[in-house]
């Protein structure tokens, strides 16, 4: 057994602490003692389908002990074979590889973990032999071996089953429970522990294992055999057994992880051996039934399960006991299991009484609270309350007047009545009430409370007595209780009772009150200062809008007739004369101020997305040509690099307005004087929800001023009347109409990245 420092699961643990505690203990089963050499040979061997049936027959055969616990054991497991199984090379033959793998397997794995031979010559009969809180290896094995048996025959009696096989039902019964030996080799103190629950409770030992040391013997095993490389239906069956058969995964060999399930409730319903699972109400014809077996089944294991334990036990080298042994041991251990199971009443009785205690001193506590009242008269209410519920006793209350500057400690007698207070200042580095576990309770001197209390409680109390209650409320310890009480009701039983101090005393702090309330007013006002500057926005869009509408009806005719007699002038006059080229201004000028009232129209209504299957490549390519016919002939040379995945798909999008978005964040580019290029990108991101254009370039950048304002409509950080200060407002109001957003990242002198995300959905 490898020696190691026990090892405490703590609640109060944070949950990366809780998985470093785990993945320590996982640590030490991976220096658990590995398979031996031969098992670990054959297990390579027989998953190999070149090996001929001579290399297995010389392994086993080579030894000699291994050899003839193998025959005995294949003899049991080849219950069908009328002939007699003498030789090695006859039970290769007769039984298969696999059926030799799990016989070797389950020899190899008894002798490694087995019991010694003081503890196999053990007299399970009687009681004294079975101390509360220890871990009983031979029990275990007897255990182990009796769903071993239950689940081969189960097994055989189904053996059309897909997935089942009787030999491989034996061994993973067998070692279903490996995972329990695995724990008490690393952690025997923390098993013992666990066993004396388990017993005390009548519960199922897993649920205290994962207590105590925070998992089970289900990872425990699943680890243990994961290491020894077993076959995966093993590892599933030491893994799963036990789960509810529904809420099994959908694995090949689910049936047979149900099988053992199946098995171990039957066993455990004959109490043969030591599982540590007292939780067997559970029918197992039902559980039979619901797995779609024959439930006939039952009644036959549980007919011969006794018979044929003591023969496969003695095969596997546990000490042969006669059947009938077996069966009045069985008899014993359900006489002592009821006997637990009334002591359990018994201590549920008087914990009701208990509980029933505490709820009517919560009653009476309840029925003297007045609103308003002082924190002096609520200490004195918890007081009482606690005689009440916990008897007289010296009581004291320390309360946190002041956080981090004043402590106020009350002091009562016997009766309730109050003796003293007194206003302590601890020293600097002195914990927060806060900062005490509201969770459970403690030793004065274990919360490094001592120092600053001791002379306070008065000379009659003996301060290594005292002990701490924690009154907590929804944000944490708010007071703390001492008293001298000795034998005090479970802390889960006290749970309800402290709340409702805690609770009571935190209802009068009306400074904490009314500072959450300022921080809700500062928080209010804040929202709604928001929500203002959001209304004046859209009114005076929506003002906009109105004056948009209104103006473009009176101003689009004399626009059409400026524009319409402005392109027969220059017609008429000579090509490339003054006149023409001033007749040539009027016409792009009218068309300009038609192109503003249009943008106007997008501020003031947003449009809507008309979505349509778009081919975003070829829709970018034009786009890209379409926009240098509209620059200088300064910024045609600026190269423009446009890249996107192979497997870029079609997409749902409003192909023209995306175009006109693209163009708009092209053309801000093209004019930031960039020193190499401008680079347009299109991808659909990682999870196929949204698509992403993205436009970079390395030119002159915006400040933080211009970079907060420039979204803003009719804000430009050109000088005044080179352009209208629309275009990125434009983009925005397109992007919203997919549902979308228009993000910008830019420093002064080192570019600008502009990310038109749209949803696709």
């Amino acid at each position: 057994m490898t020696a190691t420092p026990s090892i405490m699961s703590n609640p109060g643990q944070t949950p990366a602490a809780n998985a470093q505690h785990v993945e320590t203990i996982l640590r030490q089963i991976d220096v658990l003692p590995t398979l031996p050499a031969i098992a670990t040979r054959l297990l390579a061997l027989t998953a190999d389908t070149e090996t001929h049936a001579n290399q297995v027959i010389e392994l086993i055969s080579a030894d000699p002990t291994l050899t003839a616990k193998v025959l005995s054991l294949s003899q049991r497991l080849g219950r069908n074979h009328r002939q007699d199984v003498t030789t090695v090379e006859r039970a290769v033959q007769m039984m298969g590889f696999n059926a030799i793998r799990n016989a070797v397997l389950s020899v190899t794995v008894f002798d490694l973990y087995g019991p010694s031979d003081d503890e196999g010559e053990k007299d399970s009969t009687n009681s004294e032999s079975e101390p509360f809180g220890t871990f009983d290896l031979t029990e275990f094995w007897w255990h182990s071996i009796g769903v071993a048996i239950a689940a081969q025959m189960i097994a055989s009696r189904h053996r059309q089953e897909p997935g089942v096989d009787a030999d491989e039902a034996f061994v993973c019964g067998l070692l279903h429970d490996i995972g329990k030996v695995a724990l008490e080799q690393i952690l025997p103190k923390a098993m013992q522990r666990v066993v004396e629950l388990a017993n005390l409770n009548q519960g199922n030992i897993a649920e205290f294992e994962r207590r105590v040391m925070g998992l089970d013997h289900h990872t425990a095993g699943k680890r243990l055999t994961e290491q020894w490389n077993l076959p995966h239906i093993i590892q599933d069956c030491v893994w799963l057994h036990g789960q509810t058969f529904d809420m099994l995964p959908d694995i090949d060999h689910r049936k047979m992880v149900g099988i053992i399930s199946l098995a171990d409730l039957i066993v455990r319903r004959h109490y043969v051996g030591y599982s540590g699972n007292h939780q067997i109400r559970e029918d197992p014809k039902l559980l039979a039934m619901q797995m779609e077996l024959d439930p006939a089944v039952v009644d036959e294991v549980s007919e011969k399960l006794h018979i044929e334990l003591g023969k496969h036990a003695a095969a596997l080298g546990l000490a042969e006991k006669p059947s009938v042994e077996l069966f009045m041991s069985s008899i014993q251990k359900a006489n002592r299991e009821l006997g637990r199971l009334n002591d359990a009443w018994l201590r549920k009785g008087r914990s009701s009484d208990r509980q029933s205690k505490i709820l009517n001193a919560i009653t009476a506590f309840h029925a003297e609270a007045e609103p308003g009242r002082s924190i002096e008269t609520v200490f004195e209410s918890v007081v009482s309350s606690a005689i009440r519920a916990l008897g007289p006793a010296n009581y004291s209350i320390l309360y946190e007047h002041e956080a981090h500057k004043h402590w106020w400690l009350a002091t009562y007698n016997h009766e309730g009545k109050r003796a003293r207070d007194e206003m302590l200042t601890p020293p600097p580095n002195a914990p927060t009430l806060t900062q005490i576990d509201a969770q459970e309770p403690g030793q004065i001197g274990q919360m490094g409370l001592l120092p600053f209390v001791a002379d306070y409680l008065g000379d009659d109390v003996d301060v290594r007595e005292v002990r701490l209650i924690p009154l907590g409320c929804a944000w944490g310890t708010v007071a703390v209780l001492m008293h001298d009480i000795k034998d005090l009701p479970p802390w889960r039983e006290l749970a309800s009772m402290t709340t409702t101090w805690g609770a009571a005393i935190a209802a009068t702090q009306q400074h904490a009150g009314a500072k959450r309330m300022s921080e809700q007013l500062v928080e209010s006002n804040r929202q709604l200062s928001e929500a203002q500057q959001r209304l004046l926005q859209n009114e005076s869009l929506a003002r906009l809008g109105q004056m948009t509408s209104g103006a473009a009806h009176e101003m689009n005719n004399p626009l059409a007739v400026i524009s319409g007699r402005g392109q027969l002038l220059a017609m008429k006059l000579q090509p490339g004369s003054e006149e023409q080229k001033a007749a040539q201004v009027v016409c792009d000028q009218a068309h300009r101020l038609s192109d503003l009232i249009t943008s106007l129209h997008l501020m003031a209504e947003p449009p809507v997305a008309n979505r349509s299957l778009t081919d975003v490549r070829k829709l970018l390519e034009k786009t890209v040509a379409q926009v240098k016919t509209q620059l200088s002939p300064a910024l045609t040379q600026v190269p423009v690099s446009l890249q996107w995945k192979a497997e870029l798909p079609v997409v749902p999008i409003d192909a023209e307005q995306v175009s006109q978005a693209v163009t708009e964040l092209l053309l801000n580019a093209m004019q930031a004087s960039p020193q190499s290029c401008v680079h347009l990108s299109v991808r659909v991101d990682s999870a196929a929800t949204a698509l992403v254009i993205q436009v970079t370039d390395d030119g002159v950048g915006m400040d933080e001023h211009t970079l907060a304002h420039a979204l803003d409509p009719f804000f430009s950080y050109k000088p005044a009347g080179r352009r209208t200060g629309l275009g990125l407002s434009r983009v925005q109001q397109w992007a919203k109409a997919h549902g979308g957003t228009i993000d910008l990242r830019s420093t002064a002198r080192n570019g600008t990245v502009a990310s038109l995300t749209l949803p696709l959905d």
